[in-house]
């Protein structure tokens, strides 16, 4: 598909070369702030559920904040080893503490009080998932923008976790009601990372019906995890 701009071909590539960066981060090359503004400006018009908008941003340049959130960060790490080796006899979970050069990091902020701009059925019934698709919506759109930049990005979901939350409300004086989403370190880097590779897109879509002759098995499943999930020797952290 082409168009006379190129504007199709120019955002697959950009959807294609967008990757999580755990590391790599550039000490000696800070991120201006009207990229930081460009960044933000694109997540908020992320589509939302009934535009509820639900999303608020922190941004954190302080270079003893940050390290300070990457302490939290190899605290929370320890456990997190702890039970995938109890599990699965396994310690390979990835760093969480690899973006500590990152010169900026977003902190994606929900508010709960936004469902109410959902309908009185769908608030009842499924709120959760329109509110956190919602926020998810503006991380993803986040991430593009950094990646049009030329910028490396990495979203931190452990910063959801209870321990993490408590700790960096406290820290950053985040009022309740308001939610820790993700954290969102942006910056410069210093190498070129492939994405890891996604299942073949004939293999993923169907036609006016189910094609039930590409409905996966449970070994089928498996097979593809173990080659291309986070637990495959082959995942490119």
């Amino acid at each position: 598909m082409t168009s006379t701009d190129g504007a199709p071909t120019t955002f697959l590539e950009l959807v294609k070369r967008r990757t999580s960066h755990r590391g790599g981060y550039r000490k000696d090359m800070d991120v201006p702030d009207e990229a930081i503004r460009f960044i933000l400006e694109a997540a908020r018009w992320a589509p939302s559920a009934g535009n509820s908008q639900p999303w608020e941003f922190l941004v954190v340049r302080d270079a003893k904040v940050r390290q300070a959130i990457v302490d939290l960060a190899k605290k929370q790490l320890k456990e997190k080893i702890e039970m995938e080796w109890v599990t699965r006899r396994t310690r390979r979970v990835g760093s969480d503490s690899g973006f500590v050069h990152a010169p900026v990091f977003i902190l994606v902020l929900g508010d709960p009080r936004s469902i109410e701009a959902y309908p009185v059925r769908t608030r009842l019934d499924k709120w959760q998932s329109h509110y956190y698709s919602s926020l998810s919506n503006a991380v993803l759109t986040l991430v593009l923008a950094a990646t049009s930049l030329g910028l490396g990005s990495q979203w931190l979901s452990d910063v959801a976790s209870p321990y993490f939350t408590t700790m960096l409300k406290a820290m950053l004086g985040v009022p309740d009601p308001l939610q820790v989403y993700h954290l969102i370190p942006i910056g410069y880097v210093d190498r070129s990372l492939r994405p890891n590779p996604r299942r073949p897109l004939d293999d993923q879509v169907h036609y006016e019906r189910y094609d039930i002759a590409k409905f996966r098995t449970d070994e089928q499943v498996r097979d593809s995890l173990a080659s291309m999930g986070i637990r495959s020797p082959n995942y490119r952290w």
